[in-house]
């Protein structure tokens, strides 16, 4: 068992403890874990990606409306468990 990292182009997708995607040192590890702490907090519109030189990219979120309410999804819920 070991450390990895997931890539996708210029991406990190994951790192982790484990077997999978690309072998990778303890220090690597910890170095890309510590940037992976520093995220950038996202908004309602903007989120970030990790890219493998350790810089943010943010990336624009288009908003999405919930089709119901919370009270509705919360009753939609219970009644499912309730069947």
């Amino acid at each position: 068992m070991g450390y990895y990292k997931i890539i996708d182009g210029e991406y990190i997708m994951s790192v982790g403890i484990g077997y999978g995607g690309i072998e990778i040192t303890e220090n690597e590890y910890n170095e890309i874990f510590a940037v992976i702490q520093t995220k950038p907090e996202p908004t309602k519109t903007q989120d970030y990606n990790l890219k493998t030189d350790l810089t943010w990219e943010s990336y624009f979120v288009d908003p999405v409306e919930p089709d119901a309410t919370a009270e509705e999804i919360v009753d939609i819920l219970l009644g499912e468990l309730n069947d």
